[in-house]
């Protein structure tokens, strides 16, 4: 017998009474164990996926690669947040928002980080690989929501986790790795299937904390808003785009308010400001050039990415014209065109700014994938009834697609294995690590230090040292280091600081006080080799 209508509607009533009736706990539980039941097979697909990648990353990550600037600046910017709760050990520059290394204080200061390594170096490293597995569960969620299958879904996961060029970048305490999981996440919200009020501020709220980490990812708002756009339900399309819009800009006022409350917002005498480093950053920072310039920096580091891998960014790049006739595809196609047009536009570029384009890669060469296959909802209209008619039918595009998925999988096994290898393999620690051992053995600690910003956390938290040690840069540039420093005693960097071409105008100090100084110990070889240099006694700071 057929129920009838008012039957069906008391019975949902019924259940609604009885699921209110049930405590808080116990309907998240249900919830849980509902939503488990639904995702069953991409959880059993992610998880080993996840393990895969974490694997990979983890293993040699202490000694693979070396240390470089950034992310010893970051880890001391963290501990002077955890310990004396200030931005920066030194003057805050506003050289970049802080929300990045915050996040880094709060999980020492929740995880005891800082003691539980014997290298700040290495904790940075703990707090990469977190952001790392993130960053490629959220990465499949993504590929899901887009409309690819649960195997385009894990080829970009791979693609994503594997790339030794990603690897390498990836282990390094950056900023940009910390924007990646926040900017996916803003993503995965936008094409939430719900098309909620919540989903839109929540997918907002996580574009700014994007854009707090780094203030480079507003160039990627653009293509954060065409998602946001292409998923909203006309019947609340205008509240969710103002509330969501107001929570964004919300969030990200608090930094320039933060600058305002402390006097630094607008530049002056005898202060750091907000905008003064906005201005040296957009129109003074000496420009790396176009890429399209093959004697630029810009062409030299792209060579130095291919060098890792050229799979990945190359693929990515010859996947966005058919990505960009595919509807769902074509907010992601925008941000790999943005992050490829930074490197022909002649600007500086930053070192790291590879990383902004590999998750966007990925995905696209495995949406590619999924467009030529004849996906539902990847196809660009027409296009199958033109396929069609000219007697491509589904097999053939499903065995095409499996025929170059086996091609890209030979060649990258090919070619990443040995690199993959040797980033697992190397037990050398970097010397940078060796010169600190030395100095904390051989120097006593009321010395004063001229040191590398990756060994400066370990110096001052491990080991001490008391004055404490100055990081190279900083001390031609805060004004408060050169009243506070007297003089130096010992030098520990690297040697390419020296040999820098405008080594004199960068690092004057450091350059004068090698004049007066003899090397006391000496580790690694080329321009990563670290001598300690103690500087004489009867040398005095101009």
């Amino acid at each position: 017998m057929t129920p009838t209508l008012e039957a069906v509607t008391l019975d949902l009533r019924e259940v609604a009474d009885i699921d209110r009736a049930l405590p808080a706990h116990r309907r998240a539980r249900i919830g849980l164990q509902v939503w488990a039941a639904r995702h069953a097979r991409s959880i059993a697909l992610l998880v080993p996926l996840l393990a895969v990648v974490g694997t990979v990353h983890a293993i040699g990550m202490s000694t693979f690669p070396g240390y470089v600037d950034d992310p010893g600046t970051y880890l001391s910017q963290a501990w002077s947040l955890r310990y004396e709760g200030k931005l920066s050990p030194y003057s805050y520059f506003y050289d970049h928002a802080p929300a990045g290394w915050i996040q880094i204080a709060a999980w020492a200061a929740l995880t005891a980080g800082f003691d539980r390594y014997d290298s700040a170096i290495a904790f940075g490293n703990e707090c990469m690989l977190i952001a790392k597995v993130v960053s490629a569960g959220l990465l499949f969620v993504l590929a899901r929501r887009l409309g690819l299958g649960r195997v385009a879904a894990s080829v970009a996961v791979l693609l994503f986790g594997l790339s030794p060029l990603a690897v390498v970048y990836a282990r390094w305490t950056y900023l940009d790795n910390l924007v990646v999981p926040w900017l996916l996440l803003a993503f995965v919200l936008a094409y939430s299937p719900r098309r909620s009020l919540a989903a839109g501020i929540g997918a907002a709220l996580a574009f700014a904390m994007a854009a707090l980490t780094k203030e480079t990812t507003l160039l990627l708002l653009p293509a954060f808003g065409w998602a946001l756009l292409q998923n909203l339900d006309r019947r609340n399309r205008a509240q969710v785009l103002v509330t969501a819009g107001f929570a964004g800009c919300l969030l990200m006022a608090m930094y320039p308010l933060f600058a305002l409350f402390k006097g630094e917002l607008f530049e002056g005498p005898g202060h750091n400001s907000l905008l003064g480093t906005a201005r040296w950053q957009l129109a003074a920072r000496a420009a790396s050039g176009s890429l399209l310039d093959p004697d630029s920096a810009t062409s030299q580091q792209m060579q130095n990415w291919l060098q890792y891998d050229h799979w990945l960014l190359l693929l990515g790049l010859a996947a966005i014209p058919l990505a960009l006739l595919v509807r769902r595809l074509r907010p992601a196609a925008l941000a790999l065109v943005i992050g490829w047009l930074v490197l022909v536009r002649g600007g500086y570029v930053p070192f790291m700014h590879v990383i902004n384009l590999l998750p966007w890669s990925a995905l696209l060469i495995a949406g590619a994938g999924s467009a030529l296959a004849g996906t539902p909802g990847l196809v660009p209209a027409g296009w199958l009834r033109r396929r069609a008619a000219q007697g491509f039918g589904y097999g053939f595009r499903v065995t095409t697609v499996a025929l170059l998925l086996v091609g890209l999988v030979g060649a990258t096994a090919v070619s990443w294995t040995p690199e993959l290898r040797r980033m697992m393999t190397v037990t050398e620690q970097p010397p940078l690590r060796s010169a600190e051992e030395w100095v904390a053995r051989n120097v006593p600690r009321d010395k004063t230090l001229v040191v590398h910003d990756a060994i400066w956390t370990d110096l001052v938290h491990r080991y001490g040292f008391n004055p404490r040690p100055v990081i190279v840069y900083k001390l031609d540039t805060d004004p408060a280091v050169r009243r506070e420093v007297t003089r130096v005693d010992y030098l520990v960097v690297p040697d390419w600081y020296y040999r820098t071409a405008d080594a004199a105008e960068k690092y004057p100090t450091l350059m004068e006080a090698r004049k007066h100084a003899v090397p006391v110990a000496s580790f690694g070889s080329g321009d990563d080799r670290v001598q300690v240099f103690r500087v004489s006694e009867h040398w005095e700071l101009p």
